[in-house]
């Protein structure tokens, strides 16, 4: 189910000692792809990176644009404290019925949720449940920059803000490839997240690169 399968020795190393998923997190992806859901969700590093932040954070909420199969959720989800809240948005419908069985099964159901829809048509009416203490984006590049506004707007000093993919497969910089619109969307939002005078941001290298800003 995830994309990041072609592993280094030192990676598999790595993620044998450091970020193994358990038997549960291995039947969700395995049940994700026998359901047909596209195999492009973050690997076991990015989750055990998540479920570090949450933890070393102490965050209470997080958001969450783009849940496909529930798998970052789970991870996240899991790491939050049992008053703790995940909000999570999906554009199909066919992948949040997935993710609540998924989350149901895994006993958390009762702090995470898929609300389904465009995230930009979703991402209004969420403005009294703000502000998030964590929002991670993973949806479609072309429309990071928009999603990097809302994530300020819901955000409070020390919220944590990442976008997954910045080195969208090293395609990000390759000069035959800067007329796409998922690369002109994730050109402008890594050039905001660098510039923005709110954060203090960085790219953390695991797999495809993600981006991250804490809010001063």
């Amino acid at each position: 189910m995830s994309k990041l399968s072609n592993l280094s020795p030192y990676e598999q190393f790595l993620r044998e000692n450091f970020h193994t998923d358990d038997p549960a997190l291995q039947r969700l992806q395995a049940e994700a792809e026998k359901e047909g859901l596209p195999p492009i969700s973050i690997g076991p590093e990015q989750g055990k990176f998540l479920q570090v932040l949450i933890q070393a954070s102490g965050a209470r909420k997080v958001l969450e644009v783009g849940c496909l199969g529930g798998y970052s959720g789970a991870w996240m989800a899991r790491a939050l404290p049992a008053d703790g809240r995940l909000i999570s948005l999906e554009l199909e419908e066919k992948h949040a019925a997935f993710t609540r069985r998924q989350w149901a099964s895994l006993g958390l159901a009762d702090k995470a949720e898929v609300r389904v829809g465009p995230a930009l048509d979703t991402l209004p009416g969420l403005a009294e449940e703000a502000p998030f203490d964590l929002i991670f984006i993973d949806a479609d590049k072309n429309n990071y920059p928009a999603y990097l506004e809302w994530a300020l707007r819901y955000s409070k000093s020390g919220t944590i803000i990442l976008g997954d993919n910045v080195s969208m497969g090293g395609r990000l910089v390759d000069q035959d490839r800067q007329e796409s619109p998922a690369i002109q969307g994730m050109r402008r939002f890594a050039e905001a997240m660098a510039a923005d005078p709110r954060l203090v941001s960085t790219v953390v290298p695991y797999a495809d690169g993600i981006a991250m800003g804490v809010v001063k």
